[in-house]
């Protein structure tokens, strides 16, 4: 019996020691495993943030791809999908004017991406080469400046491959052996490719116009003969994957001086083709400078000359008209030449100016919007400059209803809000002539230059833009008439001017937010849908906007000022679903402006002031506050701020 217990024990201590070891290396193994997997993730995010940082975009990538890119099956990187295990599947990032090269170590690591779209941007240098990216089914790099050859890999490495568009770059080279099955889209149109095009299954597929407007393709394909010395599918690989041209020289027949002659002709030839694509290259540069030459003076026009930045009819030649308008009577002479006169607005001020010395004077046009083209005019006499609008869509307003309207917004008095000077109607023309703000718009000043360089617009200042606003816009609650709604009707951040002194800075604790563009809503009932009313969600349902449509975008524009975003194309839905998210979470500070993130005392005031824009940005018109309300919730958002020192702030 003892014997038998002796023995027992002795296999219990042969088999502890072997259990452990199993645990242990089980332990081992799954430490491995998600230290493998967490390394997965980090080369994952560097190589999109390669990405990111070697290029240059209108999205200012870099404050919106940070963090880590996926959350579960979402990705809130703008034109980033993920799949349901937290890995990057799709970049899209089509026409939002990425400048730059891409660095070698872009999307290096994302091996499970298979969509990459790149299209419509001015993106150079050499294409990506994609190693590791083995599942890629879909690449769309077409509408860059992309030079140098078609990669090789492009048809021996990506065997998923479906979908593949390089047109309208700058490449050269040859087109490789494309052998995958699946590839059902290809273009390599409008480019410098040359050569004999590979008489593959999968290139067979597609028509003539995938290959055309290049430099000299040819073969069975394309059909299109190829002469005796065309550069061949295999030298041409070679030379993608060496990126040096080589050229097939003809076989000797024999005829030793007339091959070297060949031979001669053809590398002649082959210079010739070197100076074309490098001529061709330069010419969309020394365009872009004739087209700026050109734009600069074209900004800066008479309103009574010849000819408009718009090429549309002179605004004299339509004044003239409204002075011929009607009959050739004595009784109507008097009413005509009232019409064809500016109407001003304050009796206290004297005019100084009128539609004649418009016509005579130096104007520069600012932009063009919905409402119409905007220019700044010098005047010869009066006040040095006013701000004009050319009223466009308003064809169709009576006479009376125009100059009611004018007469209600030329009353308007406030320091936020921009003053209305005088009106000129004719049948065929409506101008309004306000007061010259000078400083640049809000939006200018939130999403202008983004990067490095750029003078960055800080809190104190944005809360001070914010107060200004609600004020404004309080006011043209309470001043219009109730019939007249909503009271402005195209609010938004390029609607909002900062005024700046005449040196271009503000050194000032309180900057002076003015609105402008306000009050014409009701006499567009046919293209009241390009107003921003029309943001509101009632609208989209068929309901007449009311004075909360511009608590709306008053909401909206709040959001800016907080994210530095713009209010559309979000990754998440609209912005101000994306902000509700983000307060709900633990990461609500990743909605600030990453301009203005690093003041960490003031994080407070920034949700503080992202909660009243949540709560005017409400979809149900009846949750929004009124604008009193609103004044008093903001005015009580940083109570000490204005008196914690002078900033300056740049402006022009």
């Amino acid at each position: 019996m003892d014997k038998q217990r002796r023995e027992l024990r002795l296999r219990q201590w042969l088999v502890v020691p072997w259990v452990i070891v199993v645990m242990v290396g089980a332990g081992l193994a799954t430490a491995e495993l998600a230290e493998s997997e967490l390394e997965e993730f980090r080369d994952e995010r560097g190589g999109l943030v390669a990405l990111r940082d070697g290029l240059r975009s209108a999205k200012d990538l870099h404050s919106n791809w940070t963090g880590p890119p996926c959350h579960g099956g979402r990705s809130r990187w703008y034109g980033v999908s993920c799949d349901g295990d937290g890995r990057v599947v799709g970049v899209r990032l089509d026409g939002v004017q990425l400048t730059g090269a891409l660095p070698a170590g872009a999307l290096r690591g994302v091996a499970r991406l298979a969509t990459l779209s790149l299209r419509d941007n001015a993106i150079h240098g050499a294409l990506p080469g994609l190693a590791g990216l083995d599942r890629l089914r879909v690449i769309d790099l077409s509408s860059n400046r992309f030079s140098g050859p078609i990669p090789r890999r492009y048809a021996a490495a990506l065997p998923a491959l479906r979908r593949l568009e390089l047109q309208d770059n700058l490449l050269n080279g040859t087109v490789p052996a494309f052998t995958q099955g699946e590839l059902t889209v290809f273009n390599v149109s409008y480019n410098f490719l040359q050569g004999e095009v590979p008489d593959t299954r999968a290139l067979r597929r597609f028509p003539a116009s995938a290959f055309g407007h290049n430099l000299k393709l040819c073969g069975e394909t394309v059909n299109a003969a190829c002469r005796s010395g065309s550069t061949s599918t295999d030298d041409g690989g070679r030379a993608a994957g060496n990126r040096d041209d080589r050229v097939v020289r003809p076989e000797d027949n024999g005829d030793g001086g007339r091959a070297a002659r060949n031979s001669r002709h053809f590398k002649l030839a082959a210079w010739s083709v070197v100076a074309i694509a490098l001529i061709a290259a330069m010419v969309p540069f020394a365009a872009v400078l004739i087209f700026l030459h050109q734009t600069k003076k074209s900004r800066e026009v008479r309103l009574g000359g010849r000819a408009t930045p718009t090429g549309a009819p002179d605004i004299k030649d339509k004044a003239e008209q409204g002075k011929l308008s009607g009959s050739g009577s004595g009784s109507s002479s008097g009413s005509r030449n009232a019409q064809a006169q500016l109407h001003f607005f304050r009796a206290d001020k004297p005019a100084g100016f009128d539609l004649d010395d418009l016509f005579r004077s130096t104007a520069e046009m600012l932009g063009k919007g919905r409402l119409g083209i905007t220019y700044r005019v010098t005047l010869e006499a009066g006040p040095a400059v006013v701000v004009v609008k050319r009223l466009r869509n308003m064809g169709h307003v009576p006479r009376k209803d125009f100059a009611h309207t004018m007469q209600l917004l030329g009353k308007l008095r406030h320091e936020n809000v921009v003053e209305v000077v005088a009106c000129y109607h004719s049948k065929e023309e409506k101008l309004a002539v306000y007061e010259h703000v000078p400083g640049r718009s809000l939006f200018e000043l939130l999403h202008e230059n983004r990067g490095e360089g750029r003078m960055p617009l800080p809190w104190p200042a944005r809360l001070s833009i914010a107060k200004g606003m609600a004020r404004g816009l309080a006011y043209l609650h309470r001043s219009m008439p109730f019939f007249h709604r909503p009271p402005h009707g195209n609010l938004k951040s390029s609607n909002v001017i900062i005024l700046s002194k005449p040196n271009g800075k503000y050194q000032h604790p309180h900057v002076v937010p003015k609105l402008t563009d306000y009050g014409f809503h009701p006499l567009l009932p046919h293209h009241a849908h390009r107003l921003a009313a029309a943001k509101c969600p009632e609208y989209a349902r068929g309901k007449r906007p009311s004075s909360r449509a511009d608590v709306f975008c008053f909401g909206l524009v709040l959001l800016e000022v907080v994210t530095g975003k713009l209010p559309v194309d979000e990754a998440d839905g609209d912005m101000a679903e994306w902000a509700r998210l983000a307060l709900s979470h633990e990461w609500s500070t990743d909605i600030l402006d990453v301009e203005i993130v690093g003041e960490l005392e003031r994080h407070g005031d920034m949700l503080r002031l992202t909660e009243v824009a949540l709560m005017c940005a409400a979809v149900e018109p009846d949750r929004r506050p009124k604008m009193p309300d609103v004044v008093r919730m903001i005015d009580e958002i940083g109570g000490d701020a204005d008196e914690r020192g002078r900033w300056e702030l740049v402006v022009g």
